[in-house]
């Protein structure tokens, strides 16, 4: 009995020393994981590039290392480029940078820093030049090409001179040269051509408006729109529109014709009106029935219900037709 007592102390003995020594390497290879996770190699899944040349650490963080190894050329100002997994993975080998793809899905977007022109601004300063040359009125310029727009190294100003500007008058053309970001010194030049578009400030309507609806100034806007597409029979003023109402209906941002407009039934058939009788200083009025539907200055038929007399009468206000004497 003593004797299993013993050898069985002796086990317990063993196996709290055993627990005691696994605890100590399990806590030490926590320290090792949490040590080697901070200083893990890891992609920079964006990375914008200022220099002619891609490095080492413009595609991964944590090197211990050679982060200024050059991989290749850059690309061009305002483009990008994109490493996928496989091209990773050959240069974290060729290299012996610790890391390895997890997915196909890894992938490196490489955009190269730039100074951009827009064209609204390219536009602006042709228009200065082509004014010099005797051109006015209202007008957009209709590139031959694509619109144009500058690139330059970001290093470089947002600037641009514009040369040799002419102007055909009896065409409607024009040709220019540009260089950025000076004359000087140009790293980019193009040549610029195109034709004049003339345009005409028209008034249309804000939103879509039925028939019934009385247009009032709030609800209209004037676009240009291109000259040669317009004929007399479009509506050019404004005041045209004011008060009147959609036959049936017109569309936002249209070009409205006079046929497409009428004034406003203020007088419907059947409705009861004021007659008014005007003769000289002297006003009378009487209950009257309209035969007729009428806006504002029709002539309509309207039957006097005293004397059952039907006269010819004016629209003149709702529910209002004025008598003129005989």
């Amino acid at each position: 009995m003593n004797a299993a007592r013993k050898i069985w102390n002796g086990w317990s003995l063993t196996a709290r020393m055993l627990t005691l020594v696994l605890s100590l390497f399990s806590g030490m290879l926590l320290l090792i994981g949490a040590s080697q996770a901070g200083n893990a190699v890891g992609l920079k899944e964006n990375t914008v590039v200022t220099d002619n040349n891609i490095k080492l650490g413009d595609v991964f963080y944590g090197l211990e290392g050679g982060a200024d190894k050059v991989l290749g050329p850059a690309p061009q100002p305002g483009t990008d480029m994109v490493l996928n997994a496989r091209t990773l993975m050959r240069v974290a080998i060729a290299l012996d940078v610790p890391w390895r793809p997890t997915s196909t899905a890894d992938q490196v977007v490489l955009s190269r820093a730039a100074t951009t022109v827009c064209s609204e601004s390219i536009k602006d300063e042709l228009r200065k030049a082509l004014a010099a040359k005797g051109l006015a009125g209202k007008y957009d310029l209709d590139f031959l090409g694509q619109a144009p727009e500058i690139t330059l190294p970001h290093d470089q100003p947002a600037t641009f001179d514009i040369t040799e500007v002419s102007f055909d008058p009896e065409k409607d053309t024009f040709t220019a040269n540009l260089s950025a970001p000076s004359g000087g010194n140009a790293i980019h030049r193009a040549k610029l051509s195109g034709k004049i578009e003339r345009v005409t400030s028209i008034p249309v309507l804000r939103e879509t408006l039925r028939s019934g609806t009385i247009i009032g100034m709030n609800d209209i806007e004037l676009v240009d729109m291109p000259t040669k597409s317009l004929n007399n029979e479009y509506i050019m003023n404004a005041d045209e529109l004011n008060g009147m109402t959609p036959r049936r209906f017109i569309h936002a941002g249209k070009p409205i014709q006079a046929g497409e407009i009428e004034a406003p039934r203020i007088v419907a058939r059947g409705d009861a009106v004021t007659m008014v009788f005007q003769e000289g200083m002297l006003s009378l009025t009487a209950m009257g029935k309209a035969l007729e539907n009428g806006a504002k200055g029709d002539l309509i038929r309207v039957v006097n219900t005293a004397s059952n007399r039907t006269v010819q009468a004016v629209v003149t206000a709702e529910r209002e037709v004025t008598v003129q004497a005989e």
